[in-house]
Parts: C-alpha cells; structure tokens; sequence
C-alpha cells in the first residue's frame, strides 16, 4: 500500500509542476503527510524537486538573477536550514503533521495574490522570511511561495523571479541535504526510494509538461488557480483533523 501511495502521490505533484511550473514540493508533502512522518520524506521530496527544477531551466534557457538580493535572502535562508536540520530530531510525527499542514495552507493561499501589498517589501522582514523559509525546507520541504510573495512585493522584476528563486531553493536544498547526511537523516531506504520512483516523477512532469504546451493561457491560469484551492483546503482539512484527533 506504501508503495501505491508513494507512486501516485510522486507522479500526481510532478504533473501538476510539469503544468503550472511549481508546486511539486506542496502537493507532495500534503499527499505524505497522511501515510508518512512528515520530516522522513524530506529528502525524497528535495531531491525529486531539485531534479524538477533542472529541468525547468534548462527547458527555459538562461534565467537573469537578481543577486544582490539573492545573497541577502540565501544568508537568512541558511541559517534557517541550519536551525531547521537541528530541530528535526526533536519534532514528534503528529506536530510535524500539524506543522506541515499549516505550512501548506499558508503557502497556497499566500501563491494565490497575484500582487503581494507593499509593506511585505521591507528589508528587515525579508531577512525574517528568508530565515523562516529556510527553517521550512529543511524541515518540511515547503514554504517557497512566502519567499515568491516578498520577492514581487520588492519590484524584482517577474523575468528575474525563476532564476533568483531556483538559485535560493537549489542552495538550500542542497544545503539541507547536507547537513541531514553528516546528522544521519537521509535514511537508508533513500536510494531505493529514488531508484524506484524517480521514473515515475519524471513521467508525470513530462505529462503535465505536454499538456500544458496544449493548453489556452486561461485554462492554464485556471488549473493553477483550482490546484491551490485544492491543495489550501486539504491542508487545512488536515489541520483539523490533527488538531482534533490526534
């Protein structure tokens, strides 16, 4: 049955970034988070997601980065995946769930305002959410849309935003995976995990990938627009869920 759920969880969140062009860390955390402990799936979840990434700016070409904002943010966000790989160990299943599935309703509903207020551009605060962001991934593999948000409320110009994203979520993705290696938090089912589904992942994002070249700038709007509603309202559904019975 693990095994079920793994395969459609992994092929269902790499369609759905093959389509919209993110999302595949959100929806697989959501869809583990309900069989899984939460922080085990980390690494599978990042690992997949950094290979997703690869493909997507490759396919798109060279990407201009913004990097004096991007050396700011991947300070704070280090030292958030660094606090968030120590903290880990110390996280019991069911608040980690709970934890996870706020974090995913956060994130959606957050991807959903297409023009963040201004307020949210202060430096300081973004030095904030790096830091938090950063505890995130490492922790859960979520929380890039916060990041997104503050980037737009800055005035990064939106041909800037792949490539200064992909350069602060590689990082710390990396890092993460890293510093869970040298903790012995990868865990040892890890390379047949990747081994068995990583075909899989790559299958469903070169669906989505397909469909999405096939589809009317509206109804790829649209898609996008449904996913995160979807995946908001699940998320909070899991919340809950924890918080009552478990």
């Amino acid at each position: 049955m693990d095994a079920v759920i793994i395969a459609l969880v992994t092929t269902g969140a790499a369609a759905f970034r093959g389509m919209t062009g993110f999302g595949y860390a959100l929806v697989a955390a959501l869809g583990f988070a309900g069989s899984f402990s939460p922080t085990a799936m980390v690494p599978f979840i990042l690992i997949n997601d950094l290979m997703l990434t690869g493909f997507t700016v490759a396919d798109r070409g060279r990407s201009p980065i913004d990097w004096p904002v991007t050396r700011r943010l991947l300070l704070a966000g280090l030292c958030g995946a660094l606090c968030g790989s120590f903290l880990v160990p110390y996280l019991a299943d069911d608040l980690a769930r709970l934890l996870v599935s706020a974090t995913i309703v956060l994130a959606a509903c957050t991807a959903l305002v297409h023009q963040p207020p201004a307020w949210l551009a202060n430096w300081m605060l973004g030095l904030v959410i790096g830091f938090v962001v950063g505890v995130l991934l490492s922790a859960f593999a979520v929380g890039g849309p916060l990041i997104a948000a503050w980037l737009l409320a800055g005035g990064t110009r939106r041909e800037m935003m792949r490539g200064t994203l992909a350069v602060f979520f590689g990082v710390i993705d990396l890092f993460t995976l890293a510093s869970r290696a040298y903790l012995g938090g990868l865990g040892g089912d890890l390379p047949h995990l990747l081994l068995l589904y990583s075909p899989l992942t790559l299958a469903g994002f070169g669906l989505g990938y397909f469909l999405s070249h096939r589809l009317p700038p509206e109804v790829w709007t649209r898609v996008s627009a449904i996913g995160l509603v979807i995946i908001a309202a699940v998320g909070f559904i899991q919340s809950l869920y924890t918080l009552v019975f478990v």
